[in-house]
């Protein structure tokens, strides 16, 4: 007797046209989206430092650029610094007492000190003092060839970065690669 009640509910399910899925089917999809999320992980990893290096590099690309806007809109000299050793970024606004608009010195007002990305594994110039002054028409000072090389080095990225103001025109040029 019980066999034909179960045998009637199969004939009931088969005729209302009820599926679903038996627990082994559902068990294999939950493990096959395992295998392709754990692939996926290394991936996400990498991207993610790749955008902090890409980040790292407009915001330095925006410091140099908010020093000659600043310098054309206040009609002063202003300037960056790198520090490579501290691993600091200093904005700051020459003394106009100073002939030297080449250097950061002491009696120059900073507008704002930061810290270096932890990106980058090091920064270098190729400008004397590495010091980048922008006059009010917006032109650069520096003497060297303007040029700034950051990298940066992880497990999973290699990344260089060039930075390069023209003299005449204060314009600034930004690239990075990284592999």
């Amino acid at each position: 007797m019980k066999i034909e009640k179960n045998e009637d509910k199969v004939d009931i399910m088969k005729r209302n046209n009820i599926k679903g899925f038996t627990l082994i089917e559902l068990m294999t999809t939950v493990v096959l989206i395992g295998i392709v999320a754990s692939m996926a992980v290394p991936r996400f990893s990498k991207a993610y430092e790749r955008m902090e290096f890409k980040s790292a590099n407009r915001d330095l690309t925006s410091t140099l650029r908010l020093a000659r806007s600043m310098a054309i809109s206040n009609k002063e000299v202003f300037g960056v610094n790198f520090d490579s050793d501290s691993k600091l970024i200093s904005l700051f606004k020459k003394d106009t007492s100073s002939v030297l608009f080449s250097t950061f010195e002491a009696t120059d007002s900073l507008i704002s000190v930061d810290s270096m990305s932890n990106t980058y594994s090091t920064i270098s110039t190729d400008v004397s003092n590495n010091t980048i002054s922008f006059r009010p028409n917006g032109s650069a000072v520096f003497t060297g060839g303007g040029n700034i090389v950051c990298m940066a080095y992880t497990d999973n990225m290699v990344g260089i970065s060039q930075f390069n103001i023209l003299a005449s025109t204060g314009r600034i040029k930004s690239e990075g690669h990284y592999y």
